[in-house]
């Protein structure tokens, strides 16, 4: 357990395998609990129209009678030859050869590049035809606005988009995604652009819940815990964005310190998690939702190795004698 002052409160860490909740005296108590969509107009967002029309082109290539007359193969008979002759060649040259000739090799067995207009034309269309067509009643309503009932952030990681993992359906998550999934403190200037996220989900969405997740073999975490933060910078940005995650660092290595790298990284990836809930308690508009009972925060760890997902939460309680408002991480549940 560690526990840290935030604006006159108290915020208290607990591991998930820890089953309890100590209550110490001159601290708020602590209750615990975790708590548990017509029209059939088809909108006009999206017309019947060709996908990803391509423009005319700016230079119409010519094409000569001599033009595609020789084959991979006879060029790659070519370029043997000439490696047959590369005693005389230099060094540097001789490996260029063997390179293109490795290529064109490559391209004659049939594989097919990978076309990244095609993959995003082909992935538009099945969601076209299996989705927005398909559910002509809620994307009527979403043209209309949104009203999210979470809003959560998570790693900016490709194996682990939240939508997919936890089957988010459109207009259901405001999403911040982020290297390893952090939020910093309340900072009107450096972190600008999560100040404006929280606040807009907070103040104007009206989200009843803010979820952290991370996840396992994070880049990110792994950054954390093996960066010296010695002021001797390796990145331009990375460096001074992890350590956000510098107190979950401090209190796995005080606690599992001899332990190896991943497992090290296991329990930094959890603990970040809440460090981040405990950033939140520093945006005043979220107190004020956790006062009022309006907002939950929780935290969430996904393993996409072991296909399971563990959920905790964060809420308020408040002793009558005390103003304290800032409490604890209360309760951790695996799937």
């Amino acid at each position: 357990m560690s526990t840290a002052s935030i604006n006159g409160g108290c915020l208290t860490s607990l591991s998930p395998s820890q089953s309890s909740l100590r209550r110490p005296t001159l601290r708020p108590s602590v209750s615990a609990r975790l708590n548990t969509p017509s029209s059939s107009s088809i909108p006009a967002l999206i017309r019947n129209e060709p996908v990803f029309a391509a423009p005319a082109p700016i230079i119409n290539p010519t094409w000569r009678e001599e033009m595609g007359k020789n084959s991979y193969e006879e060029a790659i008979e070519a370029l043997k030859k000439l490696l047959n002759e590369k005693g005389e060649l230099k060094p540097t040259a001789a490996a260029k050869v063997e390179q293109i000739t490795a290529e064109l090799q490559s391209g004659s067995s049939g594989s097919i590049p990978f076309n990244p207009i095609e993959r995003m034309k082909e992935g538009f269309i099945h969601f076209k035809k299996e989705k927005y067509d398909k559910n002509p009643g809620l994307y009527t309503e979403l043209s209309k606005g949104q009203s999210p009932k979470f809003m959560v952030f998570a790693c900016s990681d490709s194996r682990v988009c939240p939508s997919h993992v936890l089957d988010f359906q459109p207009g259901e998550a405001f999403v911040v995604r982020n290297v390893a999934n952090m939020v910093p403190p309340y900072d009107q200037v450096k972190y600008a652009g999560i100040g404006s996220a929280v606040e807009y989900a907070v103040l104007h969405l009206k989200v009843e819940n803010i979820v952290v997740i991370g996840h396992s073999a994070c880049g990110g975490i792994k950054g954390l815990m093996t960066f010296p933060f010695d002021g001797n910078k390796s990145t331009d940005f990375i460096e001074d964005w992890v350590s956000i995650g510098l107190p979950a660092k401090a209190k796995v290595l005080a606690e599992h310190g001899g332990a190896d790298l991943p497992e090290l990284c296991t329990h930094c990836e959890k603990e970040a998690v809440n460090v981040s809930l405990g950033n939140l308690l520093t945006y005043p508009f979220v107190r004020d939702g956790l006062v009022k009972k309006t907002l939950a925060l929780k935290g969430g760890y996904y393993d996409f190795v072991t296909g399971s997902f563990e959920l905790w939460g964060l809420e308020f309680g408040l002793s009558p004698p005390l103003s304290v408002k800032d409490v604890a991480t209360i309760l951790h549940w695996k799937l």
